[in-house]
């Protein structure tokens, strides 16, 4: 079992928990599902759009979004939009729970919790998980809703007017509470997973933490969760660059040896990338700042014309490009690994802060399933081997 010091001195060993083959696979998984759903529900709204789809690939790449295209959109788009979010959050969320279990376990001192176990429990508890950030998106709609009815009833002459002004108050303390709704429902989307694959538990145990803990260690929450971010970032920076660094090596012992023909598909599959990629250019720009060259593209590759080039080399350059967003992906998912390694020891925290219950002396429902099965087992195997004890007797 790890020995924790329940304070914001835990939180530091969230890079080392979240680099692990079975933790970074279960998250890359995840990553991987949620955003080919969110290509495909994407890019049906810019077809639906009248959009040319190999028009919007070239000018988007793997990084289409409807906000940052300056265009106007029907409605029908618009909601393949929000399907396209809603799916790769759900998926995040659900990827999430089962990379907070297993690093949950391991804390336990559970090495073997395999990661078809962990993606067996984030499944089993699903609705939990998703139902519990709904049910809050449901309950702030709710509110607007009735704003909007309150706006219409305004609308009347000279009642409408007095009676709005006349209870501002109301008015102020209904928006306030509007605002507190919205911040636990993201509260909710960080920490419900590390809730979930923390206690066992349903979606009412989750909303109810949510709020507990939202009131009850708000500076905690913040402060804790700045440090979970900025120890994501710096070590996602550093696994980037140590990867980074692998491909320059690489690249320079296969050119040294290959020549020009690995070379130009090496050229080619970087030039690939880098522009299915260049939406997310600036991002990376305004993350790290003048560390992007360590991390990510220096320059800028001018791809050869594929005319000019063997099939063999065009296809290699293809297979080349592939793997390095496949590199690119085992990097993003330590990075998001680390953040959900983070939250997990952060609701460890505090709960032995406010309840004064250390989850990793808890027996959850699973755990106890476990072991009945296991000793039902025992019980099973107990029994025939008495017949037998029985019968040897006799026959002396």
């Amino acid at each position: 079992m790890l020995k924790l010091f329940f304070d914001l001195r835990d939180l530091f060993r969230a890079p080392r928990l979240a680099f692990s083959l079975q933790r970074m696979w279960i998250q890359l998984v995840g990553l991987s599902v949620g955003f080919v759903g969110y290509l495909v529900f994407t890019y049906a709204g810019f077809l639906t759009a009248g959009f040319d789809l190999a028009g919007s690939w070239a000018r988007y790449g793997l990084c289409p979004c409807f906000f940052a295209t300056g265009e106007t959109f029907p409605w029908y788009s618009w909601i393949l939009a929000a399907v396209a979010i809603l799916f790769l959050l759900f998926v995040f969320l659900i990827a999430n729970t089962a990379v907070a279990r297993a690093t949950y376990m391991l804390a336990k001192g559970n090495n073997f919790y395999t990661w078809r176990e962990s993606y067996a429990f984030a499944f089993r508890k699903a609705g939990s998980v998703l139902l519990t950030p709904v049910s809050l998106a449901v309950l702030i709609g709710m509110v607007i809703v009735g704003a909007l009815i309150l706006g219409l009833l305004g609308k009347i002459p000279y009642a409408g007017e007095l009676g709005i002004s006349l209870f501002t108050a109301v008015w102020f303390f209904a928006a306030l509470l509007l605002f507190f709704f919205a911040v636990i429902l993201l509260v909710s989307i960080i920490l419900v997973p590390s809730i979930i694959a923390t206690t066992d538990e349903d979606a009412f145990e989750a909303v109810f933490q949510t709020f507990s803990l939202t009131w009850s260690q708000p500076w905690r929450l913040v402060i804790y969760e700045g440090v979970i971010t900025l120890l994501s970032l710096f070590a996602m920076g550093l696994f980037a660059f140590a990867a980074k660094e692998a491909f320059i090596i690489m690249n320079a012992l296969l050119s040294s040896f290959m020549g020009g023909d690995y070379i130009n598909l090496m050229t080619n599959g970087q030039a690939m990338v880098q522009s299915w990629l260049l939406m997310i250019q600036n991002v990376v720009q305004s993350i790290y700042g003048d560390a992007t060259p360590w991390i990510y593209f220096r320059h800028e590759f001018i791809p050869i014309p594929a005319s000019e080039l063997p099939l063999t080399v065009v296809i290699s350059s293809y297979l080349y490009g592939l793997s390095l967003l496949f590199i690119m992906g085992w990097v993003l998912s330590y990075g998001v690994s680390t953040f959900t390694a983070g939250n997990t020891l952060l609701y460890v925290i505090l709960r032995k802060k406010k309840d004064d219950e250390n989850l990793l002396e808890r027996v959850d429902k699973e755990e106890e399933e476990e072991e009945e099965e296991t000793e039902g087992e025992a019980g099973t195997e107990g029994e025939e081997k008495a017949p037998e004890d029985e019968k040897s007797e006799s026959e002396e």
